[in-house]
């Protein structure tokens, strides 16, 4: 008998659950220990939560291979268990049911792995001590958001969870490029992208330097930090180079960006586009490089006005704005040739990035023989994107602003024209 042989006998299905499901006790076991120690007299620790998921696996077990009776009685005699243990820890004066709730869900974590579902176990286990170990965080936060914001995030998990699973996936418009669900799903996926932006905006502490500010601001709009930085370069003028390697770090977002709709819609256009945005990228952290090197980037970065926290209008206009530019797209392949459709890439670009990129992608997928034209495209639209927020800069910031940004911006612009001479 070989040492494989040997193992697969000693790890039988029986004992690797077993494992995963001490593992997954003492996960959770680990963290109630550590965050209730302090408690006089706390319902479980480690050596608890431990044998409560081999209680849940081991009954689990039983019940499917003998008598499903056992598993039930298991079940019905635990919760009664911690009902007992609760009411006495309320007479007791503590009014708190996270452990309790952790014990009983240590136990169906057992009896998932008992049903062989273990990586499903494992997800779970992960989900619940990221919330029991960011007890206070959480709370700091709740204390800190808004009845807007508490209303926002209800109206994004009713459009993510409710609305979006009922649209139909049904294709339509010329060559099938415009889908319902797809067009719930970039909706979500703006709304997304402007709260996270949004949050980070108001808990990311952006006070604390110029291209901290810059990187997230760059997260909810690099064309804004545009604007808001060569406006505030003219007020201070010692720190324009800052904020004009600011205006180039934001902008160096926009590749991860693009990186990300391309791989979500199209993998074999984000494959071939991996090593331009990716040059481009490191190009463009050139002139922060610089400031950092000057220690200039401790200075306190403006103040930039989240917005609104789940702006619907702006998404419901962005889902226009990508059908305008889907049909656009098309009727320059269809009636203006190839160049024509270059072209008409690289203005919609200026618009926005996203729409042209999403647009593009998808139709890529749809036509897999167009992926290098669909490159192309992309490339041209970020490059034209580049040329608008350098326009910006020149010609609405401060002369000291120039030298960052047509450096950061120049060395973007001329590894997209390699790039585009090498395709």
């Amino acid at each position: 008998m070989g040492w494989f042989d040997s193992f697969s006998t000693v790890f039988t299905p029986f004992f690797i659950g077993l494992l995963v499901s001490a593992g997954v006790g003492l996960i959770i076991g680990l963290e109630r220990e550590f965050n209730t120690h302090d408690e006089p007299a706390h319902i479980g620790g480690i050596r608890t939560f431990t044998l409560v998921a081999l209680l849940g696996y081991c009954s689990a077990w039983i019940g499917k291979t003998s008598n499903m009776a056992v598993l039930v009685a298991v079940i019905a005699g635990f919760f009664l268990l911690v009902g007992v243990a609760y009411y006495i820890q309320v007479k007791a004066g503590k009014m708190g049911l996270t452990t309790e709730l952790a014990l009983m869900m240590t136990l169906m974590l057992g009896i998932f792995n008992a049903s062989g579902l273990m990586r499903e176990s494992v997800a779970i286990v992960v989900l619940m001590t990221l919330v029991l170990s960011l007890k206070e965080q959480l709370h700091n936060f709740i204390r800190q958001i808004t009845e807007e914001e508490l209303f926002a995030f209800i109206k994004f998990i009713v459009l993510a969870l409710l609305v979006l699973p009922m649209l139909p996936d049904q294709s339509f418009g010329p060559q099938n490029l415009l889908n319902l669900r797809d067009m719930g799903w970039i909706v979500v996926l703006v709304l997304s992208l402007s709260f996270s932006g949004y949050l980070l905006l108001k808990f990311g502490s952006p006070h604390k330097g110029i291209l901290l500010t810059a990187i997230i601001g760059g997260l909810f709009s690099s064309t804004m930090i545009a604007w808001v930085f060569s406006a505030k370069s003219r007020e201070r003028k010692d720190l324009a180079p800052a904020y004009g390697s600011g205006i180039v770090l934001a902008s160096s977002i926009m590749f991860i960006r693009v990186m990300i709709l391309c791989l979500i819609f199209a993998t074999p256009v984000a494959m071939s586009l991996f090593f331009p945005l990716l040059l481009m990228l490191l190009v463009s952290l050139a002139p922060a490089w610089q400031v950092l090197k000057k220690n200039k980037s401790a200075a306190e970065g403006p103040k930039l006005s989240p917005g609104n926290p789940l702006d619907i209008k702006n998404a419901v206009f962005f889902v226009l704005l990508y059908i305008a530019v889907t049909l656009f797209m098309y009727a320059s392949r269809q009636w203006l040739g190839t160049a024509m459709t270059y072209v008409s890439g690289a203005v919609a670009g200026i618009a926005d990035i996203d729409s042209i990129t999403i647009a593009t992608a998808k139709w890529a997928s749809i036509t897999p023989d167009s992926n290098r034209q669909a490159k192309v495209i992309i490339l041209l639209a970020v490059m034209s994107n580049s040329i608008f927020k350098l326009l910006v800069s020149l010609f609405t910031g401060a002369a000291e602003l120039r030298k960052p940004v047509l450096l950061g911006f120049g060395l973007v612009l001329l590894v997209g024209a390699g790039m585009l001479a090498f395709m």
